[in-house]
């Protein structure tokens, strides 16, 4: 369903070019292949025959370094686009101290009268510890949304997914 609705946002950016999806190699494997109907991996090298969703308009940005994709994401954000990093949740921790000062630098930013106000800086974690598929336990740390939540509520908001339930009851009330 993520792949699904990030194609579609790709898809109502395609003028604006305003929206990057960044990750450390994982696009595919976090099941957010359906935004390659749309765009494909920003790749200045030569493509290959071989070579699949590559090319120099791509806004998938893809490299195996959690510190790069949040360190592009961030500066991305600061030109008044948007975006999001998707990662394992297990190797986000790489980023702990680079989000700490984020947050911190968001939280100080909103006193200054000139500064206009910045994008969120968004993250899904995949392979989340209640989901057991295939590397369910070399992939899985619920650490990272810890240290979100010791955040002030007004810089840092945390979404969790609705699990699916039984309900007896009309599907309204469930």
């Amino acid at each position: 369903m993520m792949g699904g609705f990030l194609r579609e946002v790709m898809r109502t950016n395609e003028v604006s070019r305003n929206f990057r999806l960044v990750g450390p190699d994982e696009t595919a494997s976090n099941r957010l292949q359906g935004v390659f109907e749309v765009t494909g991996r920003a790749w200045m090298e030569q493509v290959l025959p071989e070579d699949t969703d590559l090319g120099p308009e791509g806004r998938v940005l893809e490299i195996l370094s959690e510190h790069t994709c949040q360190g592009w994401l961030e500066g991305y954000l600061l030109t008044g686009r948007h975006g999001l990093f998707s990662c394992y949740e297990a190797f986000i921790h790489i980023v702990d101290s680079m989000f700490n000062q984020h947050a911190k630098w968001l939280d100080a930013s909103r006193d200054i009268p000139w500064r206009r106000p910045i994008s969120s800086l968004n993250y899904l974690l995949t392979s989340h510890v209640w989901q057991q598929d295939h590397n369910g336990f070399s992939h899985q740390d619920p650490g990272f949304v810890d240290v979100a939540l010791n955040k002030k509520a007004d810089v840092v908001r945390v979404y969790l997914p609705r699990t699916r339930t039984r309900c007896s009851a009309s599907p309204t009330m469930c």
